[in-house]
């Protein structure tokens, strides 16, 4: 079946979708504009199609194209939210190609994968794939930590059988877990004071800077997990405090991230960080310890009728078997593919890129269709 599909997903098409949506902003609430370019590409008489306003501004669109109904149906899953970071040598929304790699905001994280994902579904539906069972696409907002999007998708219309493959960045291995979540802020309140009357003062940001030390250097309570080796992690990326030099800062916070393991549970770590916050700081400072953002790890099989078909396929159109991996970086990544799993989904994480936040993201070229063709191609052996 591979040899049919193949000449189907064409190479300037993928990379002309991937870069459009690249050129729309889509980082902080606003993935509307992005979905819309999803929905017109899907919107074909073949293609059972909607596009829904989870929040507004913030959209969801699925896209379904049936099969002989003989096997539950394949979701293809990609948020439409993009993290982008500063000092670009270019501007990121006018994405450009060089040395066989395409340039852009968001483009190997996930906007070049969803583009992918997208022309496998307009495939099938072009040149009428025969199909055993349905291929549905969920291109989703707000993946961002608890994964907002699919857990909408699968809470209000499923499916609730079947298999998924969720397209973040795995440069085409089978990745078969990655960690949880947790994200944590800590505020400090103090009393504030001018340089000239510093005896009353209730310093805020010496405690946040005392306590950012001593919850850097916490342990954490797990139980280890052997497939997710180099988990728990944690950082803390945000230190904020005071408002004028000549004052002392009367508020103070740090925002931080914690990568789990199964068996953490938000309880077990706020209380953690509650003592060694509490051991670390002055006593007449007062401390909010808050769990601000939860999502599960993903276990998914290592095995099975799914990663068997993606092995044929990517070897049939790569010419090299894919690796079958829960590495890093991929295993401190927060995925879809958590609730796709817990939806009673075979998952797997299976995407172009390597992905890198920082500036001049970009992505192979070569690698990127071939992911297309890879999917249509599962979608038809499966």
């Amino acid at each position: 079946m591979t040899e049919l599909v193949l000449p189907k997903i064409d190479a300037d098409q993928v990379v002309a979708l991937a870069s459009e949506l690249t050129a729309i902003p889509s980082q902080a609430s606003n993935e509307l504009a992005v979905a819309e370019v999803v929905y017109r590409e899907l919107n074909h008489p073949r293609v059972e199609l909607h596009i829904e306003e989870v929040v507004k501004g913030r959209a969801n669109v699925v896209a379904r194209v049936r099969g002989g109904g003989e096997r539950p149906p394949l979701v293809l899953s990609g948020h439409l939210d993009a993290s982008v970071s500063e000092r670009w040598s270019r501007d990121p929304y006018q994405p450009w190609v060089q040395d066989g790699r395409l340039y852009g905001a968001g483009v190997d994280d996930m906007k070049a994968g969803v583009a992918a994902m997208v022309l496998a579904v307009r495939a099938a539906a072009d040149h009428r794939v025969p199909m055993r069972g349905d291929l549905i696409l969920h291109a989703v907002m707000h993946h961002d930590t608890i994964g907002l999007g699919e857990k909408y998708v699968l809470a209000s219309e499923g499916p609730h059988e079947g298999y998924a493959i969720c397209g973040e960045p795995s440069s085409l291995d089978i990745n078969t877990a990655n960690g949880g979540a947790l994200k944590f802020s800590v505020l400090f309140r103090g009393e504030t004071a001018h340089v000239s009357r510093l005896e009353g003062a209730r310093d805020a940001l010496g405690a946040a800077v005392s306590a950012y030390g001593a919850v850097q250097q916490m342990e954490l309570p797990f139980e280890p997990c052997d497939r997710l080796p180099h988990l728990p992690r944690k950082v803390i990326g945000r230190l904020s405090g005071g408002f004028d030099p000549g004052k002392v800062a009367e508020v103070a916070e740090f925002h931080g991230d914690i990568r789990t393991v199964p068996g953490m549970r938000r309880e077990d770590i706020k209380r953690a960080i509650q003592e060694v916050v509490h051991d670390a700081c002055p006593a007449d400072v007062d401390i909010d310890v808050r769990i601000t953002a939860v999502q599960r790890p993903f276990l998914g099989p290592e095995s099975g009728h799914l990663i068997d078909t993606i092995r044929r396929a990517h070897t049939d159109v790569r010419g090299v078997e894919p690796r079958v991996t829960s590495r890093l970086p991929i295993q401190a990544f927060v995925t879809d593919a958590a609730d796709l799993a817990h939806q009673g989904l075979e998952t797997v994480v299976y995407g172009p890129g390597d992905w890198h936040f920082g500036p001049d993201q970009s992505i192979d070229i070569a690698e990127l269709v071939d992911s297309s063709r890879i999917y249509l191609a599962v979608a038809a052996a499966l």
